[in-house]
């Protein structure tokens, strides 16, 4: 029968130990510095958004197709959350109005996911409703219009 000894050496095992440490000591730090380089480079993902503001509208007529005009508007989203668009009339025509805006590209998700919005306009005896849906560019810079009316009637 054999034996082995195996002799135990203080200094190597004094090293190794401070290796172990030094790395569990750098280890989080380089995890970090690495993790904010990953995370800038997705977050600006190289997106420059044009300069251009784009809005959708709606034309609202009554029965007999005439444009109606000073209606009270509301929008909201899927969760019945009301939108504050502002209507400004003095760039558009009588009948026109805006369901969205670049100013909502941020409930909108980045990743192409559709976002369900409901326009309604009333002049306080008839009401005109619609439901759009919207979805952004991978930057968040521009509205897109999927789906929805170009007119709605008032009944």
């Amino acid at each position: 029968m054999c034996k082995n000894k195996i002799k135990f050496n203080k200094n190597l095992y004094r090293k190794f130990n401070q290796l172990i440490i030094s790395h569990i000591k750098t280890g989080p730090v380089v995890f970090l510095i690495l993790s904010a380089f990953v995370s800038c480079s997705v977050l600006d993902d190289d997106c420059i958004c044009s300069t251009e503001f784009r809005y959708c509208i709606v034309t609202v007529v009554d029965s007999l197709g005439i444009p109606a005009d000073s209606l009270i508007v509301t929008i909201k989203d899927i969760d019945g959350d009301e939108l504050d668009v502002q209507q400004d009339q003095y760039f558009t025509d009588e009948g026109k109005y805006t369901v969205l805006n670049d100013s909502f590209t941020h409930i909108m998700c980045a990743c192409g996911t559709q976002q369900k919005i409901y326009f309604s306009a009333t002049d306080g005896i008839r009401t005109a409703n619609g439901e759009f849906m919207f979805n952004t560019d991978r930057c968040r810079c521009h509205i897109n219009k999927v789906s929805g009316p170009d007119t709605l009637v008032l009944r």
